[in-house]
């Protein structure tokens, strides 16, 4: 199909146009394939704060702990309040919960 919605008869296209077309739906593909791939990412990692979130309670208030500020660098803090914490949502949103 070509972008104005249009049917096109590929018995009717020249090896040329054929190979334009082929390296445009290759294109398509790794775009869609590298969505789907941050998409994964994305879930595992709400997936994770979710779980994180389930192992807060009462019990763990004043505990020391880690605190990520990048994805390699922690440092020592202490948990003051298990009832408000702020979410990483993705693209530098937060939530609090």
């Amino acid at each position: 199909m070509s972008e104005g919605g249009q049917q096109v008869d590929l018995m009717q296209l020249q090896l040329p146009q054929l190979n334009v077309l082929k390296e445009q739906l290759d294109q398509e593909v790794e775009m869609m394939q590298s969505s789907l791939q941050q998409l994964k990412i994305a879930q595992s990692r709400f997936v994770e704060s979710s779980e994180s979130i389930g192992k807060l309670n009462s019990d763990n208030d004043g505990k020391e702990m880690l605190v990520p500020l990048t994805s390699s660098l922690y440092v020592p803090g202490k948990l003051q309040d298990v009832n408000n914490v702020l979410i990483d949502i993705g693209t530098g949103y937060y939530v609090e919960k």
